[in-house]
């Protein structure tokens, strides 16, 4: 094994890759680490879509493994779905997962080989989850000599994988997820550009009295100031109000539009904008998100389906569905649950509510045609029942466009539309700060009939006020059903 090389596994289940997205949005190039994630998945699960999520907001390039590639220091390998990943030496090898492994890819399976491989430069990180996967793999990384990280079970979505490891006293450090990529720097303090960690709380602090840390980290007063004066430019040039968005993803935007500009202080950017008024608008476009395709996920909209089509069943025929899509993006979600409808009913009217903040997004929805890219889930017959070809692109038939209504709205904003049967919120609430998150999804509880169902994304999970109001009909997918 190289001498200088560090292995990282990340163990992660539910709620593990909302944490990721932030652990990696802060990692720096050291030079010195490879990163392994074993995140738990269904099998032929999600492992793209993972890799696409954590690859956008990562600083570090991140791929999906395959079975005998050599770990690169500075890149994030993501074991597939089905798979167990095993390190030797400086090798990753995937293998089919033993018996015993309830979830898949094994935590456990992970660290004991980093542990055998790496010894004292060995690192386990702990992510949120349920269950205690992890807890053998931390205390075989500690016994040979390694690190052992939680993630602070007060900011984890579930605390069951980091607490059980906590509880198990086979943790070094217990650590906010925005601040493990700082931590692991000062393993390197060579390293130049990467700034030391504030402090952290210990294991035995932890033990012995509540952490207190803010699941939403507090920006430096100068980055405060910054942003809230750029929102409010936003606002006024766009009409866009990014205030319900999480100020640490706006951020990261920011900079990330700023180093593409060469330009180093919020000085020198407000100056670009007085030169250059329509930058405000580039970065609208830079904090919204308006990315899709057809089916995206499709199992989970298989699982969709055979709930729709018992929702169907039990309604007279003739009563309207009614479907509320917000944060529709270019429109291939709403089409999409048209078509899912359409295969299951011709006696009830289709009546499907489709909202975004972004008007040239809403523009594509209206026009209804689409690369062939967007297709890339979609079989290719349901294509040519839904869709006329025009030119190198598909356009949507009429009476599917007619099915929706596009609407330039702020979720959170003016009264929701109601009497419906299902609302789709994909990918949105991972965007939003927590309390703003509470409050749409109590919004999305009154618009719904009862028995009506919640669809949310796969990197999204409801908190307890979502708990309280939604009951799981299918977790995984993050399909539920309104509680009362």
């Amino acid at each position: 094994m190289n001498a200088l090389l560090h292995i990282a596994g990340i163990g992660a289940s539910a709620g593990g890759l909302e944490a990721m997205l932030l652990m990696f949005s802060r990692m720096r190039a050291s030079g010195r680490i490879a990163f392994v994630v074993a995140q738990h998945m269904a099998k032929d699960g999600h492992d793209e879509l993972v890799v696409r999520l954590i690859g956008r907001e990562s600083a570090l390039p991140v791929v999906l493994a395959e079975h005998g590639v050599r770990l690169q220091a500075d890149t994030v390998y993501v074991i597939p779905s089905g798979k167990d990943g095993r390190v030797q030496g400086n090798t990753l090898n995937l293998c089919e997962p033993a018996a015993e492994h309830i979830s898949t890819p094994s935590v456990n399976s992970l660290f004991v080989s980093i542990a055998e491989s790496g010894r004292d430069k060995a690192i386990g990180i702990v992510l949120s989850g349920t269950g205690s996967d992890g807890v053998i793999g931390c205390r075989a990384i500690k016994s040979a000599g390694g690190l052992t990280f939680a993630q602070d079970p007060l900011e984890a979505k579930f605390n069951g994988m980091p607490g059980a490891a906590i509880d198990a006293r086979v943790i070094d450090q217990v650590v906010s997820v925005e601040r493990i990529g700082a931590t692991l720097a000062t393993l390197f303090p060579g390293v130049p550009g990467v700034a030391a960690p504030p402090a952290i709380s210990s294991v035995s602090a932890v033990l012995g009295t509540s952490l207190g840390t803010s699941a939403e980290p507090t920006l430096s007063p100068t980055a405060q100031r910054e942003l809230d004066t750029l929102l409010r430019q936003v606002l006024q040039a766009t009409g866009i109000d990014f205030s319900s968005y999480k100020e640490e993803t706006l951020l990261r935007r920011l900079e990330k539009r700023k180093s593409t500009l060469g330009v180093d202080s919020a000085e020198a950017y407000q100056a670009l904008i007085r030169r250059q008024p329509e930058e405000l608008h580039i970065l609208q476009h830079m904090f919204l998100v308006s990315v899709s395709s057809f089916f995206r996920d499709r199992e989970s909209f298989q699982v969709l389906k055979m709930s729709l089509a018992k929702l169907v069943s039990g309604k007279p025929a003739n009563e309207p569905i009614r479907v509320w899509v917000a944060g529709c993006a270019s429109g291939e979600e709403p089409y999409t649950l048209v078509i899912l409808l359409k295969e299951l009913t011709d006696t009830h009217p289709i009546e499907i509510i489709a909202t975004d903040l972004n008007p040239e997004a809403l523009a594509m929805c209206r026009e209804g045609v689409y690369r062939q890219t967007a297709f890339k889930e979609m079989d290719a017959d349901v294509r040519e029942r839904y869709f006329s070809q025009k030119g190198q692109h598909f356009e949507i038939k009429p009476e599917i466009m007619a099915c929706v209504r596009f609407e330039q709205r702020d979720v959170l904003g003016g009264t929701p539309p109601g009497n419906l049967d299902l609302v789709s919120c994909r990918n949105l609430l991972i965007y939003m700060k927590s309390h703003l998150q509470d409050q749409l999804i109590k919004s999305f509880h009154q618009a719904l009939r009862s028995q009506g169902l919640l669809f949310i994304g796969q990197s999204e999970s409801l908190s307890f006020v979502g708990n309280s109001l939604f009951g799981p009909i299918d977790h995984y997918h993050r399909l539920f059903r309104k509680r009362h």
